[in-house]
């Protein structure tokens, strides 16, 4: 079968001209020297995974190319992030934060899906987050702008990289709203006595939204609190609320808790959610209640190797609308059940390879069975 490549550049100029420059971005740092620096290379030399000093600002980022291999479906080679930041600290008041990508382009797709392509695949440029931290003293800060919203761990951890698995568990990304535009405020114990904390408020419409086609939902209204208590360097416990009201007029609010345990090799995490949901009057009323959750354990064979997986149960409106309307019966018969098993190859801390399979036990799946694959660089 041969092999069909998209026409993007006439279709997705932004996207091209985005992919472009942080390329160029790229070369130009591999051109600057070794990724791992020695101990007669100057104090300034570019070290892969910490970005790249100009003037007072610092440009960084990460791409994340994935293999999607369904048992059933359309497979694809993507580049499924692209992403570069750009950062300055120049006082107390003025520290900005910017984070642009290109996400979800398709290079090489093949097979079909049944219902074609839509215009999916081409890519998007997106702005995941834009926002200014004012320092103040004692470990507070106040943040406005568009940020990720702290529901979990994961997504505010976020890049490919940095995460543990290609494929996303539906946890960790759908039933709520991942970003809030608008006022934060964050304290974070420069002693380490009392938990970390945020409350947020978005007040509005979300600033620069993602499409449609790669987005759930859209929220008009959103508002919450995160509670993290470390219990050791990398361990903690987290707990979230968050308020929302969607385009829809539906309101919902969720509680949820957040962990990381690590024993020796061995790395415990996991999240769980629950929500009420409230519709107005006129919005048919398909559920009231949602709840998901994972755990995933990890095993470092290694400094380079490691093995990993999760299990997950998801029931949420996405599994809801795609199971067939005969199967509206009890709310087990709605619930996905996935499990993921895979292992990771890191050469050096800032790159990492996944090979992983999902297997959907029960349920109408959220994420398909099959073969993935990523390579992931922080740079």
């Amino acid at each position: 079968m041969a092999m069909t490549f998209p026409r993007l550049l006439p279709r997705h100029p932004a996207a091209m001209v985005f992919a472009a420059t942080v390329m160029a971005f790229l070369v130009a740092n591999a051109a600057c020297g070794q990724a791992n620096v020695s101990a007669d290379d100057p104090a300034d030399s570019y070290v892969l995974g910490q970005g790249i000093n100009v003037g007072s600002i610092n440009l960084a980022g990460y791409s994340s190319l994935v293999a999607t291999l369904p048992d059933q479906g359309r497979k694809a080679l993507s580049l499924e992030d692209l992403s570069l930041y750009a950062s300055a600290h120049v006082g107390a008041f003025i520290n900005p934060f910017m984070e642009a990508e290109l996400t979800g382009l398709n290079l090489v797709p093949w097979g079909k899906d049944g219902g074609g392509d839509n215009g999916k695949g081409g890519g998007y440029v997106v702005l995941e987050r834009l926002y200014n931290d004012i320092q103040l003293p004692d470990g507070f800060t106040v943040r406005f702008g568009k940020m990720l919203a702290p529901v979990g761990d994961w997504n505010q951890i976020h890049a490919a990289p940095l995460v543990l698995s290609t494929v996303r568990p539906a946890a960790t990304y759908r039933g709520f709203s991942q970003y809030a535009t608008g006022l934060s405020v964050l304290y974070n114990d420069p002693k380490t006595r009392w938990p970390d904390v945020q409350v947020y408020w978005q007040p509005m419409d979300e600033f620069s939204a993602r499409p449609d086609s790669i987005v759930d939902d859209h929220y008009r209204l959103v508002e919450g609190l995160h509670v993290s208590f470390p219990l050791a360097l990398l361990d903690k416990v987290g707990f979230s609320v968050q308020r929302t009201i969607d385009r829809l007029g539906v309101e919902q609010h969720l509680a949820g808790v957040d962990f990381r345990y690590t024993m020796g090799p061995v790395t415990l995490q996991g999240e769980g959610v629950v929500s009420t949901l409230s519709q107005p009057a006129g919005v048919h009323a398909t559920r009231s209640l949602e709840w998901s959750g994972y755990v995933a354990p990890s095993y470092a064979l290694d400094d380079q190797w490691s093995v990993y997986g999760w299990y997950e149960i998801y029931d949420g409106r996405g599994a809801a609308s795609i199971a067939p309307a005969q199967a509206a019966g009890p709310a087990s018969d709605r619930t996905a059940q996935d499990i993921l098993a895979g292992f990771a190859f890191r050469p050096q801390p800032a790159m990492v390879f996944r090979l992983e399979y999902l297997l959907n036990v029960g349920g109408p799946p959220v994420n398909p069975t099959g073969l993935f694959a990523s390579w992931s660089v922080l740079f």
